[in-house]
């Protein structure tokens, strides 16, 4: 069955899934490959590592110009108490960013659906 939603309603879930994925980091001590996609996708992050003992997301993002022979990664570190807010701030509103935002709703049972189908 497919669920029909609008951006307000997928960003609603979005935070209910950031909210599972903190949780689950907690628990576990490490990022789900699901929630490295998503701040990956949100950042446009090059790499994203999550540091244990200080309970510290760090996220590499390119900032050099193209004629630059070796990448400039520019680093930024995050807690991870405050995660669920510098993620969900960060989700964006195209179309295709909510589509990619839809399949992970679905892969991880949010919605308990088969597709999700964006209202406009």
């Amino acid at each position: 069955m497919a669920s029909y939603l609008n951006k307000d309603e997928i960003a609603a879930s979005l935070k209910v899934l950031i909210k599972q994925y903190v949780k689950d980091c907690e628990d576990c001590g490490k990022l789900s490959p699901e929630f490295i996609n998503l701040i990956k996708h949100n950042f446009l992050a090059e790499y994203v590592v999550y540091d244990k003992e200080a309970k510290t997301v760090e996220i590499g993002i390119e900032v050099s110009d193209t004629k630059s022979v070796y990448p400039e990664i520019k680093v930024y570190q995050f807690s991870l108490k405050s995660a669920e807010d510098w993620v969900a701030k960060s989700c964006k509103e195209e179309n295709s960013d909510l589509e990619f935002y839809g399949k992970l709703l679905n892969k991880n049972d949010i919605l308990n659906s088969s597709d999700v189908v964006l209202l406009q």
